[in-house]
């Protein structure tokens, strides 16, 4: 196992869970159940690594320094992380496809990992750690219907200043808002 590895095996293990949800538990109790979990895969460098998180009460944020020491390891290899959700599992000519053209936006090697959540109900959303591309369907019908909204509430402001010229716009908005919520 390569240190992430182990880290992960102990942040999933529930008995280490148990021990971090205990306020009573001691350092020593919590890094005796990380030993138990990896007798034979750590280090003395891992041993002092997981002393030093249980020592300044930070063994629970395994999980975050896994996944930041991920990125950081893709960085350094000139490769993106994407994480791609789709409303069905893609095909392999699909993942090849998406695969060829995330290495040419980013010009360079992407790591992909897939999920699938169908309430995006087409379409797909692609996560990096620094952009999110939301191309499901269920996001652009979320921007039509705020398109419509917006649309409606300015016919609104219209047919109000049409009936009261002179109100101020900081009456008319008022009055236009007020209007909207009488619906």
């Amino acid at each position: 196992l390569s240190w992430l590895e182990a880290l992960a095996l102990v942040g999933s293990t529930p008995a280490v869970a148990k021990c971090l949800s205990e306020p009573r538990v001691g350092q020593d109790k919590i890094i005796a159940e990380c030993i138990l979990v990896l007798v034979n895969h750590l280090t003395d460098g891992d041993k002092n690594f997981l002393y030093l998180l249980a020592e300044n009460k930070r063994v629970s944020l395994i999980p975050a320094i896994l996944t930041v020491y991920a990125e950081l390891q893709l960085a350094s290899l000139n490769k993106v992380a994407v994480a791609v959700t789709t409303s069905q599992v893609l095909t392999e000519a699909q993942r090849l496809m998406l695969k060829n053209s995330l290495e040419q936006k980013y010009r360079g090697a992407v790591d992909l990992t897939y999920h699938v959540d169908a309430s995006l109900l087409g379409g797909m959303v692609l996560r990096t750690r620094d952009e999110v591309l939301d191309g499901s369907v269920k996001e652009q019908q979320r921007q039509l219907n705020q398109s419509i909204n917006e649309g409606e509430s300015e016919r609104k402001k219209s047919v109000l200043l049409v009936l009261f010229p002179n109100l101020s716009f900081y009456t008319l908005v008022k009055c236009s808002t007020m209007f909207c919520m009488c619906e």
